[in-house]
């Protein structure tokens, strides 16, 4: 080994200043390839929508019932749950319901204007105006709820309940539109569903309400059956029970098909407005500038990131340079073995060596 200098902080910093032309290429290698970047991949446009929910109408007579608690509130706003409301009509649940794969799939299968083409008239499906390639069409969608996940990105605000979703793509109308039909999706689903099960609860309680109505008419026809068949029942004590049974039996029938009758119509007036309201507070509208490429961004990041880069390039040449001159024989060692690689590894390398 060789009497060399220790490998200081300040002897580093000077081996990165010996070296500023390689620092100067890599940042030109840096700035090159953002250029690329910029020339090569296309534009990225973000179109922004929002919208806020109404509760249901059980929902906002559940909170006003359920008077105090607003410590709980306040807990439940947090989470992003409206407080006296159902979880499924929360503004979380509209995040999770626009990150869905199912409302993904419906968006790709519907239609927009195509924007390759100048013809208003001219439409397709979204998923082949992004021309996703792949021979399989259960892979080609799954590829597509993929690049829309990626594409729509929604948030909700815990103070207001107002939903927000971004939208980004490489055509300013083409990203409006998708965030207008993703708010139409998110309340033709929420409605589809909402009804479906008000639908379920009103043919239920129909079909319980029919029962009812059937026991109530053989409930009654016995009892005049009775008064038919014994009409000096009150001279005796045992038709005086006898009577007061099937009295009863009317009575309870009676009063249960009332019940049921009651709930069929709250069933058949919730089945038409008993669903949270969408309500759209800023449709999509086409953006005006690109979100990508800003150009003076992107050149003050090049030149950061090109910056770092070339420190550390410059740092390491530095240290394997005080590293060789330390284990002179190893650096020897490791560059004969380069050299005996096949070209182009090693024969470009290769010196001839002295006897």
């Amino acid at each position: 080994m060789t009497d060399q200098q220790p490998l200081t902080f300040g002897v580093w910093v000077a081996g990165i200043i010996a070296r500023w032309r390689l620092v100067v290429k890599v940042m030109g290698l840096t700035l090159i390839a953002a250029a690329l970047a910029a020339v090569l991949l296309p534009p990225i446009w973000e179109a922004r929508a929002s919208f806020v929910t109404t509760g249901s109408a059980n929902s906002k007579m559940a909170n006003a019932l359920s008077g105090g608690g607003a410590g709980i509130q306040g807990l439940a706003s947090q989470l992003g749950v409206s407080p006296g409301s159902e979880p499924s009509e929360s503004p979380n649940f509209y995040v999770k319901l626009i990150q869905s794969e199912e409302l993904r799939r419906r968006l790709l299968r519907s239609r927009f204007q195509d924007p390759r083409s100048k013809s208003p008239r001219d439409s397709a499906t979204l998923l082949d105006i992004l021309r996703i390639k792949s021979d399989d069409p259960a892979r080609r969608m799954e590829i597509g709820v993929k690049n829309m996940g990626k594409a729509i990105n929604p948030d909700f605000d815990l103070k207001t309940n107002l939903v927000t979703l971004k939208v980004r793509l490489r055509w300013p109308e083409l990203a409006a539109a998708v965030a207008n039909r993703t708010i139409e999706l998110v309340d033709a689903f929420n409605h589809e569903q909402r009804v479906s099960r008000a639908r379920s609860k009103r043919i239920f309680v129909q079909s319980r309400l029919d029962s009812a109505k059937i026991e109530l008419q053989n409930a009654e026809e016995r009892q005049r059956f009775f008064y038919d068949q014994n009409r000096q029942w009150r001279q005796s004590p045992q038709l005086v029970f006898e009577e007061g049974r099937v009295r009863r039996n009317v009575d309870v029938a009676t009063d249960l098909f009332l019940t049921l009758q009651r709930q069929f119509e709250t069933a058949r007036l919730d089945e038409f407005n008993d669903a949270a309201v969408i309500t759209v507070v800023d449709p999509g509208v086409p953006p005006r500038k690109a979100q990508w490429p800003r150009y003076w961004l992107l050149l003050a990041s090049s030149l950061f990131i090109g910056g770092i880069l070339g420190v550390l390039v410059a740092g390491s040449a530095a240290i394997m340079n005080d590293w060789r001159g330390r284990n002179p024989a190893t650096a020897s060692a490791i560059h004969d073995s380069i050299a005996a690689l096949p070209f182009p590894l090693g024969e470009r390398r290769r010196r001839p060596r002295l006897g």
